[in-house]
């Protein structure tokens, strides 16, 4: 073979080694790069939040803000005082202010068993009224006009916020607060709020409360049809 047909094959032989190399490389190279994470849903506080309540919290505000065409969303976690509601795009769960409502399940025992002891009802009696006060409520939103009243004030540890919520009646808007009070189907919370355009301060309003609270028990409104005595006043959260 003449010398330069061989010094030829030869450097074609390199060529083709080092092409081997540099592609044995790269595929190393790609096979070692890390994956990047796929991104999960935010899951809120256990016990507290759920699933669909992660998201960035809106700014707390001074003043009260009327949400413009509020509707309810239809979902098995409403409750009698903790709402889920949508506004344009948006949607939100809505906690009442100055009210307890009963509770529509097991999911927080100790809360069931303290309900139980201050209403002097049995555990049962607690769920399936507190299940009777939801479902009151969902056809009451469903069925009548009603505003929500925010300041954004966010509940602790959850991505959930306080608000006053006002429902359209014959003899005009009435707040939810004092119907759920009324039918027996919340005690007087302790987490008072000044109510907008309203002429009564809190202590004002706390009084309307408690007499709505009496009523109550007296006629042997909703949970109070299954107590076995009435708690004092003083005892109240």
């Amino acid at each position: 073979m003449p010398l330069r047909s061989a010094l030829i094959n030869l450097a074609i032989t390199f060529a083709l080694l080092l092409t081997v190399v540099a592609a044995g490389m790269v595929m190393r190279a790609r096979q070692e790069r890390a994956v990047p994470a796929a991104k999960v849903a935010v899951a809120g506080v256990p016990g507290l939040t759920g699933p669909d309540e992660g998201g960035v919290a809106k700014p707390a505000l001074e003043k009260f803000e009327i949400l413009p065409s509020p509707v309810l969303v239809d979902t098995p976690a409403n409750a009698a005082d903790a709402v889920r509601v949508r506004h344009g795009m948006d949607e939100h769960v809505f906690v009442l202010y100055s009210v307890d409502a009963l509770e529509t399940s097991m999911d927080h025992p100790q809360r069931v068993a303290e309900q139980g002891r201050w209403f002097q009802a049995s555990e049962k009696a607690i769920v399936e009224v507190g299940q009777a006060a939801a479902a009151y409520v969902v056809k009451l939103l469903k069925e009548n006009h009603f505003n929500v009243l925010t300041r954004w004030e966010r509940v602790p540890n959850t991505a959930r916020y306080y608000a006053v919520i006002k429902v359209q009646q014959p003899q005009g808007p009435v707040y939810l607060a004092d119907l759920l009070v009324r039918h027996g189907y919340a005690r007087v919370g302790s987490l008072m709020t000044e109510l907008p355009d309203d002429a009564r301060d809190q202590a004002s309003y706390l009084d309307e409360l408690r007499r709505l609270d009496e009523k109550a028990r007296r006629e042997k409104a909703g949970i109070w049809a299954r107590s076995s005595s009435i708690p004092l006043p003083s005892s109240a959260p």
